[in-house]
């Protein structure tokens, strides 16, 4: 075999090591607490999304949530983390959170295809950003500045 035939071997199988790893990345379940602009506390089950490979998966190939689940990503610094909706089909809110537990921004975001997709960026920096189905906020009065979530 030559050595060109070799390195292309290698590198598929690398490419299909971490093809594997992100489809079949699953985050610790948790259930977190957010406090809304009327001071009322909103359960939600999250998949937490805590390292590169859970976080790159994030919410794709999901085919719906329940309206008190999500996932949240957790980040190791704060900052203006980036979005966008390749091979997700479940329109979300995606709610910003400070590294004190403010919501920071909330951008509503919808699926779209490898050619067309938005990538979505806060007005603020955030370490931790929970997904939940578009209209969410809205109907649960949560809103960047007037609400928290529980960090513990």
């Amino acid at each position: 075999m030559n050595s060109e035939l070799i390195f292309v071997l290698v590198f598929l199988a690398i490419i299909l090591f971490f093809i594997f790893q992100i489809a079949t990345a699953k985050g610790e379940k948790k259930r977190i607490t957010l406090m809304n602009s009327e001071g009322i506390s909103i359960p939600v089950d999250v998949e937490v999304a805590d390292n590169i490979t859970t976080r790159a998966k994030g919410l794709m190939g999901r085919g719906s949530l329940g309206e008190y689940e999500g996932m949240l990503f957790v980040f190791d610094e704060p900052g203006l983390h980036g979005f966008w909706m390749v091979n997700t089909t479940i329109a979300l809110d995606a709610i910003y959170i400070a590294e004190n537990g403010t919501v920071v921004d909330i951008i509503e975001m919808e699926p779209c295809g490898l050619l067309n997709c938005k990538l979505h960026t806060p007005k603020n920096k955030a370490k931790y950003v929970l997904e939940v189905n578009q209209g969410f906020s809205k109907r649960h009065k949560i809103v960047a500045g007037n609400s928290t979530m529980d960090t513990t």
